[in-house]
């Protein structure tokens, strides 16, 4: 590769090799592994304390699922809400109302936690949507949710909300975490059955017969090919959007 790009930018070919994995060259398993999840037996722990009422437990829980609520989010946030608020703005939001709906969650499967917070996040969302694109609303007088609204994205990838995977060089950390926005962008980009396959079942962690009632898809068999179609699909704009890394076709 260096051969090919003899005066390439060093950390787009950090990406490219990142991206470049023994994992089929797949950007999805690259970035998103369901395996990473935390344990379903230790947060169950947590939810029955937390629905006992230990704030402390609660606290923990929505600790462990912040990594990937935050890229969920990322995902669901449209071009529109993004002029006027960030993922952390909505992930604070979504927090401060599970406080109080922690009774409602109901684990009927590994996906379920992720499941319950990410729809809390996109009625926060759809709150957020109304309180500034409501018809009767005058825009110039509006006042943001968080206070001011930053133009940058360093909010959304401070480490609060990015903690450094260990083992690994702060170059490779920063490669680690632009693959990650960048699939994270191109996930939101997909036609929308595409989306949420991969969203329910990658990023949810949901089993295929979740995800084939989710999407009232015939049988799992129909899901896992859709998925299929939808990586390979996801890989191709990944790889459009990454310097030096070349398509199959």
């Amino acid at each position: 590769m260096g051969d090919n790009h003899p005066s390439a930018d060093p950390d787009a070919l950090l990406l490219t090799r990142h991206f470049m994995t023994d994992e089929s060259d797949d950007p999805l398993l690259s970035s998103v592994d369901a395996h990473d999840l935390p344990d379903i037996t230790e947060s169950m722990r947590l939810v029955e304390q937390a629905q006992g009422g230990s704030r402390e437990a609660l606290n923990e829980l929505l600790r462990r699922y912040e990594p990937r609520l935050r890229r969920i989010v990322r995902i669901r946030l449209s071009t529109k809400l993004r002029r006027v608020v960030d993922s952390v703005d909505i992930i604070q939001e979504t927090y401060r109302s599970a406080f109080g709906k922690i009774g409602t969650l109901e684990l009927r499967s590994t996906a379920s936690i992720l499941q319950w917070l990410s729809r809390i996040a996109e009625n926060q969302m759809i709150d957020t949507h109304r309180h500034f694109y409501g018809a009767k609303r005058n825009r110039d007088r509006e006042v943001p949710l968080q206070g001011p609204v930053r133009s940058d994205s360093s909010r959304d990838e401070s480490p609060m909300f990015l903690p450094a995977a260990d083992g690994i060089t702060p170059a490779e950390e920063v490669s680690r975490r632009e693959l990650h926005s960048i699939v994270d962008e191109a996930v939101a980009e997909l036609p929308d059955d595409y989306r949420e396959v991969i969203m329910l079942r990658t990023y949810l962690g949901g089993s295929w017969d979740f995800v084939t009632k989710e999407m009232g898809r015939p049988n799992a068999e129909a899901t896992r090919q859709l998925h299929r179609r939808a990586r390979i699909r996801l890989s191709r704009l990944v790889r459009s959007k990454i310097p030096g890394a070349v398509d199959d076709d």
